[in-house]
């Protein structure tokens, strides 16, 4: 592929479905010329290693891109091969007819494609007709005969016409809707190898390396971690939000009344290891609880039965002596 294309200056080029970047970047090495490369890519691992790659990359979903229309000197393509998500209306759209006419708006006039699908689906009626309509100077060579086999891949090479005016070329449209048998393709199309030994080379125009639009509408999530983090209302919240906990750190005043106790082994306040202060070795291991439970009582008289239910609220505490012994409180 890359031996199909020519540059005549500086220019900028996208893939909106750049992967790893790889081939995009292979196919903008240039020794005279400035080449910026541009990426779309929704995978994160992918488009981080697209970063090291190519001069431009936003990790977003396509459709959340903002880019200049009629910027672009070369658009390689490659779109998944698949259908979009439902609509309201419980239909799917397929990604390779979406992503054919949105990568068409950001091609100058005169801006060469480079479009790779199965060659079923050049058979599509709106794929077909879109190519047919919207680009001259046009070929198509199927993936060499070790490569083809697996997905089928065509190779779609035009150039974006100028006008507003494109006229609708009946024959490209009908020779397009022959791919779909696969018995002509390999019969009939070169593959890559033979239409580069034709020798016809495809001029990319040049233009600007700086596109001034190319952004995502979503919002990069890492950038605001830190500022969260920094928040005064985010710490506060963060404050609020602590389990409470209630520590004895000193002897009560007086005598502490058996409710008193009660509430705290049931709140847990001293749960863990007690020890008497006469013999500290003795250590025992102590677990209160509340068990809530619901009592129901009758009243019966003449005319009615009226039935009461309330809250009971027992008080369960465990304990392990210091001889391994388990007891149980209520």
């Amino acid at each position: 592929m890359k031996q199909l294309i020519e540059y005549t200056g500086d220019v900028s080029i996208i893939d909106s479905c750049c992967g790893e970047g790889l081939i995009l970047r292979q196919l903008a090495e240039h020794p005279e010329f400035h080449v910026a490369t541009y990426g779309v890519e929704l995978d994160k691992g992918r488009a981080a290693l697209a970063e090291t790659t190519l001069d431009y990359v936003v990790q977003a979903p396509i459709e959340s891109m903002v880019i200049s229309n009629d910027a672009f000197g070369f658009c390689f393509l490659n779109p998944p091969y698949d259908h979009t998500m439902r609509n309201e209306d419980d239909e799917t759209d397929r990604k390779e007819f979406l992503e054919l006419e949105r990568a068409y708006r950001y091609l100058m006039p005169g801006g060469l494609m480079m479009y790779v699908i199965p060659h079923y689906r050049f058979a599509d009626k709106k794929i077909a007709r879109f190519l047919a309509t919207h680009f001259s100077e046009i070929s198509i060579a199927r993936f060499t005969d070790e490569n083809f086999g697996e997905y089928k891949q065509c190779v779609f090479i035009g150039r974006k016409k100028r006008g507003t005016f494109k006229e609708f070329n009946e024959k490209l449209y009908a020779a397009f809707k022959s791919l779909e048998n696969e018995e002509k393709v390999l019969n009939i199309l070169p593959n890559l190898a033979q239409l580069v030994e034709k020798g016809k080379r495809w001029t990319i125009p040049n233009g600007r390396t700086e596109i001034p639009t190319f952004y995502t509408r979503l919002e990069n999530k890492e950038v605001f971690i830190d500022s969260i983090r920094e928040s005064k209302g985010f710490n506060a919240f963060i404050e609020r939000t602590k389990p409470k906990t209630l520590e004895l750190t000193k002897q009560p005043l007086m005598p502490l009344a058996q409710g008193q106790i009660a509430l705290l082994l049931a709140s847990g306040a001293i749960n863990g290891l007690i020890a008497s202060p006469d013999n500290p070795e003795g250590v025992h291991v102590v677990q209160g609880m509340e068990v809530v439970s619901k009592v129901v009582t009758t009243e019966e008289t003449e005319d009615s039965i009226t039935t009461k239910i309330r809250t009971k609220r027992d008080i369960s505490v465990k304990i392990i002596t210091p001889e391994g012994v388990v007891k149980k409180l209520m």
